[in-house]
């Protein structure tokens, strides 16, 4: 017998954003020409990010908008998204910043006292929430 995964409604993917309506919303709130972009490094890797502007870039952007209750898959791909993040700003683009975007329930990952949100602001990783109306605020995680 088969099992299928029941999944909250508001969690589906068809409520949730995609990203070029992310990188429309992102343009707009800060003033940047964002767009979903890969980039073939001088090594022959290839690196997708959800939104970047410019060439170099000087933002780059993961967006994970999760609703519903947070689950550990969800709370490893923004760790991922943060190291991929970091390490194509370190190895390849020194001076972009990097913007992580998630979903309002994701803050709870981000509470005073945990590791997760003093790892982030050591290797200077924004992380912002995104609303139900697409709008943007940075999240304080300074230690």
């Amino acid at each position: 017998m088969r099992e299928t995964a029941v999944r909250d409604p508001a969690d589906t993917l068809a409520r949730r954003p995609d990203n070029t309506e992310l990188a429309r919303a992102l343009s707009a709130q800060l003033g940047l020409d964002l767009a979903p972009r890969e980039f073939t490094l001088a090594d022959g890797v290839r690196v997708g990010v959800d939104c970047a502007d410019g060439d170099p870039p000087s933002l780059l952007v993961q967006c994970s908008p999760f609703a519903g209750q947070v689950k550990s898959s969800q709370r490893n791909k923004v760790i991922a998204d943060a190291f991929k993040l970091s390490w194509i700003r370190d190895a390849h683009f020194p001076k972009a910043r990097v913007l992580l975007v998630l979903g309002e329930p994701m803050a709870r990952l981000f509470g005073r006292g945990a590791w997760l949100p003093s790892a982030f602001a050591t290797h200077r990783i924004t992380v912002a929430l995104l609303d139900a109306d697409l709008r943007v605020r940075v999240l304080d995680i300074g230690t």
